[in-house]
């Protein structure tokens, strides 16, 4: 099921530029820094001891695809790195999430090199493990639905949630800002009874490798 969903959604990413002339077409190059953590309605108290934000990182691919002067529509394909960190009995604790995201976005232009961008984003688990302060051992969990398993599943397949933030051109180069909130729970069963959602903020360069004419 999982490898039908990054088909399409490959498919999808690699189809929409195209969905006019090429002269309306721009496809970019980029990486940045994710800084997450997580929200937590009615979760345990381990969630929520001296929560803290993990940084990771952003690699990858987009392009952007002209509807007017003033506005684009952005498709993008990253690898990213999100998570948390908190104090668990004076143990420092990094919860890792990695991800194969695709947001697709409107970005509007309200000067010539400013624009905003806003839209949904839909993430895919790929790994996930945790690391503590005292042996850096990396502990993977596992990622599926099913609670009722030993060990039981720690990471749900999916993401889904907005992301919106400020972008400005310069030349081939733009610099975004980005802040991304989770609105499905992230966690099988709840959490065991809590809501677990992703939070982040990204800043990201890209470089344009071909623009529009």
């Amino acid at each position: 099921m999982k490898s039908k969903i990054k088909n399409i959604i490959f498919i999808i990413l690699i189809a929409l530029p195209f969905f006019g002339f090429t002269n309306k077409l721009k496809l970019g190059l980029h990486g940045g820094i994710n800084f997450s953590t997580i929200s937590a309605s009615n979760a345990p108290k381990e969630f929520n001891m001296e929560k803290g934000f993990l940084p990771g990182l952003l690699i990858g691919l987009s392009s952007e695809y002209k509807l007017n002067d003033d506005i684009l529509l952005i498709a993008e394909i990253n690898y990213s790195s999100k998570g948390y960190s908190n104090n668990q009995t004076g143990i420092r604790v990094k919860s890792y999430s990695q991800y194969l995201t695709v947001p697709i976005k409107l970005k509007i232009y309200t000067q010539k090199s400013l624009g905003l961008e806003i839209g949904p984003y839909i993430g895919i688990a790929v790994k996930e493990f945790l690391k503590n302060n005292i042996t850096k051992t990396k502990v993977f969990g596992s990622i599926g639905n099913n609670i009722n398993i030993e060990p039981p599943n720690t990471l749900k397949p999916l993401d889904l949630g907005i992301q919106s933030g400020v972008s400005y051109k310069l030349n081939n180069i733009n610099f975004s800002g980005l802040v991304s909130f989770g609105i499905l729970n992230i966690r099988p069963g709840g959490g065991y009874g809590s809501s677990i959602r992703n939070v982040s903020t990204q800043i990201k360069v890209s470089y344009d490798i071909f623009k529009f004419d």
